[in-house]
Order: C-alpha cells, then structure tokens, then sequence
C-alpha cells in the first residue's frame, strides 16, 4: 500500500514538473484561440465617420486590423482597414485583444461591417460598422 502511495506521489510531481513552465505558453494559447475562433462578442469602429468612408464602403468586407504601437492616446489602439483605406479603430480598452495581435505579428483578418442610419433627433445620415474576428 506505501508504494502505490509513492508512486502516485511522485507522478503528481513529475506531472507538476512539466506543466509549471506552460502558463505563459497556455495565456499564448487562449489568446489565439480567441483570434482564430473569433471574439466572443462584436466590436463597434470608433471614429468611422472622421475617416472620410463613402458609401462605397457599405455592406461587408473581409479586412484586417493592425497593433498599433505609437498612439499617443491610446497605446492600445487596433485601426481597422478595408483594403487600404483605414476605416476606423476598436474602441480604447481592448488590452487583452492588442497583445493578442501583437504575439500573432501585428495584423489579423477581420470581417467588417459598414451600415449607414439617420438619427431621430437631428435627420443626419451617420456611418457605422462593426468587427468580428475569425473569418
């Protein structure tokens, strides 16, 4: 009975031998299972009604989105590009989802979503879009 006690002891140290090391391999591993399956939820794109899109940029678009890395006011910003015309930007606090892309190169692919709408107070035609990941 001791020696089954022994071996069992020493498997569970061998086991926690090998798997004491993965823990940042295994945050690496869930960051782009994340990416490569998809965001969980939808994204908006700020700033796409500053960034002169027409409506030839309605509908859906298979896009990328870029790390950047020198944004004064945002060091997280993620820009958000259909073709080579940038769109807009995730919005600011999307840490997690920037290193991500940062340990995948710097740029992912995207789906992109353009709509256009009216607001019901003031008549004024807007442009809005949406991003998803893991096309």
């Amino acid at each position: 009975m001791a020696t089954w006690f022994w071996i069992i002891i020493g498997l569970v140290v061998v086991f926690l031998l090998f798997t004491a090391g993965d823990e940042k391999k295994s945050k690496r591993s869930s960051k782009k299972a994340v990416l490569q399956h998809g965001i969980e939820k939808e994204y908006s794109i700020n700033g796409i009604n500053m960034s002169g899109i027409t409506d030839k940029y309605l509908g859906h678009h298979d896009g990328v989105s870029k790390a950047i890395t020198d944004n004064d006011h945002d060091p997280y910003a993620i820009a958000v590009y259909v073709g080579k015309k940038r769109v807009g930007w995730f919005p600011a606090g999307c840490v997690d989802v920037h290193e991500a892309i940062m340990e995948l190169g710097g740029t992912i692919d995207v789906h992109v979503y353009i709509g256009k709408a009216m607001d019901e107070e003031d008549g004024h035609e807007f442009y809005f879009g949406k991003i998803q990941t893991g096309l």
